[in-house]
């Protein structure tokens, strides 16, 4: 199934589900489906009709041998009438479909094939009986086999018969008649394969219709799964609360980061909400969350333009990643988080504010500590941030001796 196709133009699930009814009927179709229907098919048929006009021209030339072995005596009129007429006729037809213009290279192809018939016609009015029945036969079985493979709309496919039978028609009484009797047999001919071939080229076309509609809905399953897909990554991987990759995320933000680093230093921050229990015992546990909201947000303003990164651990708590760009880089950023956070205004209530604090812990690392190495030092500062007041931040004692 094309990928291109139109699928997410709303309802045209439901007019694939009503078309399944009569899929063959492609004209009662809502116009959205039968444009994904054309359009699907003009590309597809644009290479077909290519390689069957190419293929038309070489027999319609190739016939010649035949021709000369059987009517040699006006076999080369009916060689130079094919190369005259349909082989510029067929690079016409090429040319309007490298341009993608297939409407009037079916209309010029219609007319090729129906020149080579008559040409045939013509030729066999000069042979005795049984080479004009085996002639006529021939393009019976030539307008038989255009109907099935032609990429043609029904329509199409209805003119393209008519023009081929007439055209043969025209070609066994002028310039050269057939025998009526003759004549008479192959129109008969004509009009049993034209009946026989629509009758199957229609069955063809239902099963196609069939199929694109199947395809379709198809592909609007596959979309609706890759799409359940996506949502369950993302909540798998995000909190949904804040929004904020969850502690799995960090854990693969950590490794990369560490990997980018090298020798370089990067920072871990442990982040906890200061006196948040009583902040939602106080305010009711929306307004908690409505503060867990704004504190992530304002967090990863805060940590984005740095190339950090920022996860919410669990209840008040979030850990930042920050690979740092200069010494102690990472307590100024810190103490821009802690500020914006006891600026923030959290609404509790229809004309009430309330603010809240943050401690931050800091443990810092050339790349030689894991993760939970570094968030056991971040906790510690975190305790101790915490033990001198809230509000404020703290660095682990090892990345101050290690690092300085």
């Amino acid at each position: 199934m094309d990928r291109d196709l139109p699928t997410r133009e709303p309802q045209l699930r439901q007019m694939a589900e009503a078309a399944l009814a009569r899929p063959g009927d492609v004209a009662a179709w809502p116009a959205k489906l039968r444009e994904a229907w054309d359009a699907k098919r003009d590309r597809k048929g644009a290479a077909e009709l290519a390689f069957l006009a190419r293929m038309g021209l070489a027999v319609a030339l190739a016939s010649s041998v035949v021709d000369f072995l059987v009517v040699s005596e006006v076999a080369f009129q009916a060689l130079l009438f094919r190369l005259l007429t349909i082989a510029p006729l067929t690079a016409v037809a090429l040319v309007l479909l490298h341009k993608g213009r297939p409407g009037p290279a079916k209309a010029i192809i219609t007319v090729t094939m129906s020149l080579f018939a008559a040409s045939t016609i013509w030729l066999s009015s000069f042979a005795t009986s049984d080479v004009i029945a085996r002639f006529s036969m021939a393009v019976v079985v030539l307008m038989v086999i255009g109907l099935q493979t032609l990429p043609f709309s029904m329509t199409e496919k209805v003119r393209f018969a008519l023009v081929f039978s007439l055209a043969t028609f025209v070609a066994g009484i002028f310039p050269h008649p057939l025998p009526p009797i003759l004549l008479l047999q192959h129109m008969i001919f004509c009009a049993i394969a034209m009946v026989g071939g629509l009758v199957l080229a229609r069955r063809i076309w239902d099963y196609e219709a069939r199929d694109f509609l199947r395809g379709l809905q198809q592909q609007f399953d596959r979309e609706a799964l890759e799409q359940s897909n996506a949502l369950l990554r993302e909540l798998s991987e995000s909190d949904p609360l804040t929004g904020l990759p969850n502690r799995r995320t960090f854990e693969r933000a950590f490794d990369e980061c560490r990997a980018k680093a090298g020798t370089g230093t990067m920072a871990v921050m442990m982040i906890d909400l200061d006196r948040f229990k009583d902040f939602n015992d106080r305010y009711g546990h929306q307004a908690g969350d409505r503060c867990l909201m704004e504190v992530a947000r304002a967090l990863d303003r805060c940590i984005q333009p740095h190339g950090g990164h920022v996860a919410r651990f669990g209840g008040e708590e979030f850990v930042a990643l920050l690979p740092e760009t200069g010494k102690c880089y990472c307590v100024i950023v810190a103490e821009e988080m802690r500020q914006t956070i006891a600026g923030l205004a959290i609404a509790v209530g229809p004309k009430a504010e309330a603010g809240i604090t943050a401690s931050i812990g800091i443990a810092r690392s050339r790349g030689e500590h894991t993760m939970g190495e570094l968030l056991a030092r971040a906790d510690e500062a975190l305790y101790r941030a915490k033990h001198n007041g809230r509000n404020r931040v703290e660095l682990a004692y090892a990345a101050v001796e290690e690092l300085g």
